[in-house]
């Protein structure tokens, strides 16, 4: 875990102090009038005191004067498949085979893509008019940036969560984390795979693995059925000790992972769609997720991936996920919108975007004091991840 060293309150003050005796000078040297605000009684009545705001990089989110950045102590996961997770980890390992560790690394990633009027014609002629092309291509078309200068780091072994409201632009940062950059104007930042860049990581998309919201799976096939394929694409050259056949191998990986999700009873039943009947929408999410583990990668990233599950399962889903990180040093970047503080709790980081802007990034224990800090009122009792989601919410003016 980062250690990031605080500021203390002289030099916090004197910093401010400094900016307001810049800002009060014109590039003239000429003092600047400011307006009075005394004759203003919405001010006298809420008794708010005059503060100097000051607008914070990214970077210095962390330097809290008053919060507890300490290290802290480990995150710990009461699964209940966890030793079988440590027995599977050490048979492989006294066969030879090597962990597979890689973490993330991300400076001043921007993303913009094409602004809606810009991206939609009018009709089908439209799409035609010779003058009306010519000028579009002459001129640069309008941009809207989905995320600006973002930064962090997620090392093997560590959970980061990812906050902020639909449109905010968590999916996309999780794209990019996943070595997805199809289908945007530009993407502009350094974006790392341990020493990879994203054209070198290419190669290893297999290790690099997203989960995504929407499920797409073959609908008349059974669970049981796609799951003995998935674990058969990732059936190693030589076996470990004690397995006999390519068949063992996959029913062992298939039923753990089964059993992870409790899913087990669905086995003969159709996966299904929308128009082929089959297991339940919760089911077929938790099939998603233990196929995505079925891939034995290095860095997952999960967009959403409780929504259509209910509170204990979702549970259930973060403790496997926090026991299989430990065990097999994973990078693991998680994207949800209800994050209740079991959930929460069993993070190492966490970051929170607001329209494509990152607000805070750091320790998950740091993050709660040092919005309060800023004045946020925290209320005893509330999930923290909602507390987050709050604080990007515009208030409602009537």
């Amino acid at each position: 875990m980062e250690q990031h060293p605080g500021l203390d309150d002289g030099s916090l003050h004197s910093e401010y102090r400094n900016e307001d005796e810049n800002d009060n000078k014109s590039p003239d040297n000429q003092p600047i009038h400011k307006l009075n605000t005394h004759n203003f009684t919405s001010v006298e009545t809420l008794h708010v005191p005059q503060a100097n705001i000051h607008e914070a990089k990214s970077s210095e989110t962390l330097n809290v004067a008053h919060a507890d950045t300490s290290i802290p102590p480990k995150k710990t996961a009461e699964w209940s498949m966890t030793p079988q997770v440590i027995r599977n980890a050490e048979r492989d390992e006294a066969a030879g085979f090597k962990k597979r560790e890689l973490g993330v690394t991300w400076q001043s990633l921007t993303v913009d893509v094409l602004a809606a009027e810009a991206a939609v014609n009018e009709n089908m002629i439209s799409q035609f008019n010779l003058p009306q092309l010519i000028k579009d291509f002459r001129r640069k078309p309008p941009l809207k940036s989905i995320l600006s200068d973002s930064h962090g780091c997620v090392k093997p072994g560590e959970m980061l969560l990812v906050l902020g409201r639909p449109g905010s632009g968590c999916t996309t940062l999780l794209k990019m984390l996943s070595n997805r950059r199809e289908g945007y104007h530009t993407v502009n930042g350094d974006v790392r795979f341990g020493s990879m860049s994203p054209k070198e990581a290419e190669d290893y998309n297999g290790q690099i693995v997203m989960n995504t919201e929407e499920e797409l799976f073959y609908p008349r096939l059974t669970v049981g059925q796609t799951m003995d394929f998935a674990a058969r694409l990732k059936v190693p050259f030589h076996l470990p000790e004690g397995v006999q056949s390519v068949d063992e191998y996959t029913a062992e990986t298939k039923q753990f992972l089964l059993e992870s999700m409790g899913i087990s009873h669905t086995a003969d039943t159709k996966v299904g769609n929308e128009f082929v009947r089959g297991v339940s929408g919760g089911e077929r999410k938790r099939v998603s997720i233990i196929e995505c583990l079925a891939t034995r990668g290095s860095v997952y990233s999960w967009d959403n991936s409780t929504r259509g599950l209910d509170a204990s399962t979702a549970l259930e889903w973060a403790k496997a996920l926090r026991a299989m990180t430990d065990v097999l040093g994973l990078s693991t970047i998680v994207t949800l919108y209800q994050a209740g503080n079991g959930i929460y709790n069993l993070f190492d980081k966490v970051l929170v975007l607001d329209e494509g802007k990152q607000i805070y990034y750091g320790p998950a224990a740091a993050a709660k004091p040092f919005m309060e800090d800023l004045g946020f009122v925290y209320t005893d009792g509330a999930n923290i991840g909602t507390y987050f989601l709050h604080l990007t919410t515009k208030p409602s003016i009537n």
